[in-house]
């Protein structure tokens, strides 16, 4: 055999061990609509922690357990510690803003948002753009002036987009408040969604291009939920157990079946 043909056959068993069962995403989307039917037709208690709420702590923990293990897997020299580690520690600080958000709501009984919790939410997206800018580093893909206009664009579209839906919260010269302060959220969002379509276009191509995608897609798909959030939130209109919590619900278990891919078949 050809040295050319070899590598051919161990770059294909490569991206076949990289590759991703249709059937355990076609259950992910089964179950994400099952949640959503159980949450639309059972009359759920939203002032007390209940079955339904514990699903959105099951599916960051576990991410961010499978985050930390592909880390520390690989050692602290490896080009895979720094960005996985980042997110892992994001995923955590996440977690810790809907555990203050939480206490708010239940405990409290006060406006959980704004919050101090909100701090955490910060540093959730400070270390998710931390894991896409390192990841993207690591793997040496360059920066051309292309990609920076097609960032630039899709951040600048999204905040633009957003204040145009959104227009309706002005009352006549006065900025209502609760926009003001949720355009630094929907700022960083937008930036997670550049980041993270670059990350998308730069991996696919790559031996593990589908893994890629599945991690970067999540993230993309958790910011543009974020999003949404904060414009139901700027109307008074979200509700616990939206259906934008389903997506969101969606977003942990399709990151926690990438990250799984990784760990069990990257060296």
């Amino acid at each position: 055999m050809s040295d050319t043909k070899r590598v051919d056959k161990e770059e294909n068993s490569i991206q076949s061990n990289f590759g991703l069962n249709t059937k355990v995403l076609l259950l992910i989307v089964g179950l994400a609509l099952a949640f959503e039917f159980y949450v639309l037709t059972t009359d759920f208690d939203t002032s007390i922690f209940n079955v339904a709420d514990s699903f959105f702590f099951i599916g960051p923990i576990a991410t961010m357990s499978v985050g930390f293990a592909i880390a520390f897997k690989h050692g602290r020299d490896s080009m895979y510690f720094k960005p996985f580690l980042a997110l892992s520690v994001g995923i955590l600080f996440f977690m810790l803003g809907d555990a203050v958000y939480l206490y708010y709501d239940w405990i409290l009984g006060e406006d959980p948002y704004p919050s101090i919790g909100d701090v955490f939410y910060v540093l959730f997206y400070a270390f998710t753009i931390t894991f896409i800018v390192t990841a993207l580093k690591f793997f040496a893909f360059p920066l051309s002036k292309i990609k920076v206009a097609l960032i630039s664009t899709i951040v600048v579209g999204l905040i633009l987009a957003y204040t145009l839906i959104s227009y309706e919260v002005y009352e006549g010269d006065v900025l209502n408040f609760d926009f003001a302060y949720g355009m630094g959220f929907v700022g960083l969002a937008a930036l997670t969604v550049g980041l993270a379509t670059l990350g998308i276009l730069s991996f696919k191509r790559s031996l593990q291009g589908l893994v890629w995608v599945l991690i970067l897609g999540s993230l993309l798909a958790d910011a543009i939920g974020s999003l949404w959030y904060y414009h139901l939130e700027i109307f008074e209109t979200y509700v616990a157990l939206d259906t934008v919590d389903t997506l969101l619900l969606s977003v942990h278990m399709i990151m926690f079946y990438g990250l799984y891919r990784h760990f069990r078949y990257s060296t």
